[in-house]
């Protein structure tokens, strides 16, 4: 701590040696790193975190898929024990006779053989879960009202509508629409039988539905259709099938029918599976043409039983089965619409839509066409009906991909208080600017901040993603990886980027944290509850909202989830690098914007740190980009706006000259040489600070003209009460503040050009301790070490020199966070002397210090004056005396004295300080007084109280002889209780002349 300082002279000059950026950045990381080892806690937490997310996401799927895991969610078993049919209470074991075969039976089965399952023992519901390597041809029916809502005047018989341009071809194709089933080749009647019973007799029963069509039936349903064609409906419920025909009375009907019974079977003959056979009906067909479109479409509602187009009977339904419109057909071509009731299509559980029979109604219209336009010989067949293959499923809920936006965007946004309460912190609590001062340049600090911030966003994504993944989380399974790491990797700028940006606006940290949480919280759930039901709706301008860079990353994750749920149901693989040009896909448009964003953020930021008081150095105007470089001295003159409050601030000072001793330092560094080894220190040529009026008040001249110089190896006190412009004018030093004219160079660099290179060489005792909490005193003074260029044994000496100096040597592992405010306040000195700075500016350094410490801390300061330039600020005119070479007075912006401690009290100091204490009686007093005006006829008081009274004696009036016999003389006479004579102190000085001035403390 004691050497002096080292750095190299060039032209009598100190040469800054400003650490390169490799060496600031890695003083920052270090120091991170050594704060990061010391909140193991919360690193913890926030590694842990993820995890607990994940392994709660993973019992609530494990608990769903248990609710959901049932007879009725998976493959159907053969059921051993059922309940009869129309009698829930009375159950019964299964027979060959008697099997226990979906539809047969109600309730619930008792018992099932798990080894013996199959599409055979399913139903609709569950068919659908079975492994159905080859799935049944089903043929095409025709969705059919009940009996009860078909349209009258036909009913029971149904109707369909048709219309068209030319009646008369409309009125041929509907002719032809529908038809008997030919049954005059016995041949082709018993093979499409035995084809039929061959499907049902595989080990898996396949239906070959094909075989009815081959034969020209047309048949029809009232059941609703499920989602898969895997079952179809209508031959296992307990519905008729239709046989429909143009009129079941004529010829060869009957027999129709009668063969299609024979061909589907029954129980008995299709091995315990009924299709329908025992409740076979046939129903005719009548057609109603109508003049145009507009006359079906009114005709279509008036039969919604909720349309009341009925007066009389205003529920009544009046259902079709289909309506046609030919429109502009003609013997080259098929013009058509078609009409049909999608009353079922919504699944009442909210899954996907039920399959809608509307392949006959078409291939009916196709064929009639043919045979009309080309001759009977000509059709298309349509044989069925069928699914892909597929695999055994069970019914899962994927609740990680249901729930996996909201949860998942507040997983991936919980890095932003943290982020903020780490820049807030460092700036709210000075640290930012004292590493500033140290020499940690902007460039280093963000860049360093940046990747240590995206370092722990990345670290933290890989323990989410690989936990996620490792307890099979579909969200992340089903997902292609490679387009994961992408965005959540831009996410992860976007993130550090607005986190910086948000940082700019807070100057508390409490404040920071609050906003933090709120917006991940709340950013998180009115995605959920607003935004998502936005993408769901399709609105083309949803991505403006994307612009809010929460709901930027709630669409990628709603996209993320999407893509995973659907593959559950079979519907692709995920999302991948090949699904970003599907249709309403904005995975792309969400990572254009964060990318964008990233940029902008960062942009932000920056420019904010430069117009905003965010107390990291001098506010620049908002449009300082456009500006030139300011030359030196540019603001040397002040404006004239400021000229008339200037005037006015000089004259309430009452002091028309400036002092001899003030004038004579003003000529001094007027003659002084900017650059050489006659070059002071620190000069400040004519300094000045002006703030701007606010609140109606005038301007404020907080530095006046101030000339001074300080030389190597001197100790320069600044002193003056509070508001006097101490501060100010140390704050112009340092490049906390700009002058509004003036200038003032250290080492012979300019503030106003230089402060870069000037804090390379700068150390400084803030008047509050800027210290981390989490930190040790050698970590503390390893990181101001290498900020100044300090490496290896050179650094391990200057830290343990320092640290030795100070007495904190025993306790250098010791976590500063313990330490009592003395200790606080030594290791802040000695920060201010690492790495041999050539100038030190020390803010009252020995405040809060008991004696013992101040007395070995000044000892300290004078050993390490040696080739450095040190300003010192300090309310104890003890500490003055002992440690300042010369000493400068502020009052009210302006030095009003500059000189030797000793030199200041003899030149200020004209006179002896008297004190007396006699009885408070008023003749006492009056004897005083009188006894006073003998000794020294210009004495002055200044102070009474009770009996005791000070004076103030003209040393050129009366001598401390003079004044010790007066006192023997008048104890004779009088009452004397105390009395005591002194030289005038440097405190009394001081405040003499700060009252002559006017000035006004305590501001």
């Amino acid at each position: 701590m004691s050497q002096p300082n080292t750095l190299p002279l060039e032209g009598g000059r100190v040469v800054p040696q400003q650490a390169s950026f490799r060496t600031q950045a890695n003083a920052l990381l270090r120091k991170n790193a050594a704060y990061q080892r010391r909140n193991r806690r919360s690193n913890c937490c926030l590694t842990v975190t993820p995890i607990i997310f994940i392994l709660l996401l993973y019992i609530i799927q494990q608990v769903v898929n248990n609710a959901f895991d049932s007879p009725r969610t998976r493959c159907g078993c053969e059921c051993l024990r059922c309940c009869d049919e129309g009698n829930p209470e009375v159950c019964r074991d299964a027979t060959p006779e008697a099997p226990c075969f979906p539809g047969t039976y109600s309730g619930d089965c008792k018992t099932y053989d798990k080894d013996n399952c199959g599409v055979q023992y399913s139903d609709q519901t569950n068919t659908g879960y079975c492994a159905i390597p080859d799935p049944s041809i089903w043929p095409a029916l025709l969705q059919v009202p009940l009996p009860e809502d078909r349209a009258e005047p036909a009913r029971p018989a149904t109707t369909y509508l048709y219309t068209g341009n030319n009646t008369a071809t409309a009125d041929a194709i509907a002719a032809n629409l529908f038809r008997t089933a030919n049954l005059t080749n016995a041949t082709a009647v018993a093979a499409a039988e035995a084809e039929f019973r061959r499907g049902l007799a595989q080990e898996v029963p396949l239906v070959r539905g094909d075989a009815l069509s081959t034969l020209g039936y047309v048949l029809g349903t009232s059941a609703d259709q499920y989602r898969t064609m895997y079952v179809e409906a209508a031959f296992v419920q307990n519905l008729p099938v239709y046989n429909m025909v143009p009129n079941c009375s004529a010829t060869g009907v009957a027999n129709s029918t009668a063969a299609l019974g024979r061909v589907l079977g029954t129980s008995e003959t299709n091995g315990g599976i009924n299709f329908g056979a025992s409740d076979l009906q046939c129903t005719s067909q009548v057609a109603n043409f109508l003049p145009d479109p507009a006359a079906i479409n009114s005709e279509l509602y008036c039969g919604f039983y909720q349309a009341k187009c009925n007066t009389s009977n205003p529920f009544a339904e009046n259902a079709y089965v289909h309506a046609y419109d030919f429109g502009n057909t003609t013997r080259g071509q098929l013009g058509l619409v078609l009409w049909y009731n999608d009353t079922n299509a919504l699944n009442a559980t909210g899954g996907p839509p039920n399959i809608q029979r509307l392949n006959q109604g078409l291939n009916m219209a196709t064929n009639a066409f043919l045979q009309w336009a080309l001759g009977p010989q000509y059709e298309a067949t349509l044989l069925g009906i069928t699914n892909m293959p597929k695999p055994e499923t069970r019914l899962t809920l994927d609740f990680s991909s249901l729930l996996g936006p909201v949860f998942f965007a507040w997983l991936a946004q919980l890095l932003l208080p943290l982020m903020l309460v780490a820049t807030v912190y460092e700036k709210a609590n000075g640290l930012r600017i004292m590493m500033k001062m140290h020499g940690l340049g902007e460039a280093a600090y963000f860049m360093v901040q940046y990747l240590w911030f995206l370092t722990l966003y990345c670290g933290y994504m890989v323990v989410l993603i690989l936990i996620g993944s490792a307890v099979n989380i579909g969200f992340f399974r089903k997902n292609n990886y490679g387009l994961q790491i992408l965005f959540y990797f831009v996410w992860g700028n976007c993130l550090v980027a607005f986190g910086f940006f948000l940082s700019t606006l807070f100057k508390k940290v409490k404040t920071a944290v609050v906003v933090g949480y709120l917006y991940t919280i709340g950013s998180g759930l009115i995605g959920y509850l607003l935004f998502q039901s936005l993408i769901e709706r399709g609105y083309s301008w949803v991505w403006v909202l994307e612009i809010v860079p929460s709901f930027a990353l709630y669409r990628g994750l709603y996209e993320f989830a999407q893509y995973a749920f659907k593959s559950g149901f079979g519907s692709g693989g995920g999302l991948s690098f090949s699904n970003l040009n599907d249709g309403y896909n904005g995975m792309s448009v969400a990572m254009g914007i964060m990318a964008i964003e990233w940029v902008i953020f960062l942009v932000l930021a920056w420019y904010l740190e430069q117009v905003l008081p965010t107390g990291t150095g001098v506010r620049r105007p908002p449009l300082f980009f456009l500006k030139g470089r300011k030359r030196r001295g540019k603001r040397n003159s002040i404006s004239a706006g400021d000229a008339p409050s200037i005037e006015l601030a000089e004259k309430s000072v009452g002091v028309s000259m400036e002092g001899d001793d003030v004038a004579a330092e003003r000529a001094r560094v007027a003659a002084l040489p900017t650059t050489g080894p006659e070059a002071d220190s620190i000069v400040l040529r004519n300094l000045r600070r002006v703030y701007p009026p606010q609140g109606g008040n005038p301007a404020k001249v907080a530095v006046q003209d101030l000339s001074l110089g300080i030389q190597r190896g001197e100790v320069f006190g600044l002193l003056g009460p509070n508001g006097a412009g101490k501060t100010s004018a140390i704050n112009m030093m340092i490049g906390f503040l700009e002058p509004t004219s003036g200038d003032a160079t250290i080492e012979g660099l300019s503030i106003r050009e230089d402060m870069g290179s000037i804090y390379s060489m700068l150390g400084v005792c803030p008047q509050h301790d800027l210290l981390w909490e989490q930190l040790t005193p050698m970590q503390h003074l390893n990181f101001y070490g290498r900020l100044k260029n300090l490496k290896g044994a050179e650094l391990t000496a200057a830290v343990e020199s320092g640290l030795r100096a100070v007495n904190l040597w025993s306790v250098r592992k010791k976590l500063v966070g313990q330490f009592s405010g003395g200790m606080k306040r030594r290791l802040s000195v000695a920060v201010s002397f690492v790495g041999s700075p050539a100038v030190v500016f020390l803010d009252e350094p020995s405040t809060g210090l008991d004696p013992a410490s101040r007395r070995n801390l000044w000892d300290v300061v004078k050993q390490s004056r040696e080739g450095r330039g040190i300003v010192l600020t300090t309310h104890s005119m003890e500490e003055a005396e002992v440690l300042c070479d010369r000493l400068g007075i502020f009052v009210d912006g302006r030095l009003i004295c500059v000189g030797a401690p000793k030199e200041i009290t003899a030149r200020y100091g004209g006179y002896l300080v008297f004190t007396v204490t006699v009885p408070a009686r008023q003749q006492e007093l009056a004897a005083v007084e009188a006894l006073v005006a003998r000794m020294a006829p210009g004495a002055r008081r200044t102070y009474a109280l009770g009996g005791t009274q000070k004076f103030e004696l003209p040393s050129n009036e009366v001598s401390l002889s003079q004044v010790f016999a007066a006192m023997e003389h008048a104890k004779a006479s009088q009452t004397i209780l105390d009395w005591g004579v002194a030289n005038a102190t440097l405190e009394e000085v001081f405040i003499k002349l700060a009252r002559e001035v006017g000035a006004e403390g305590g501001s």
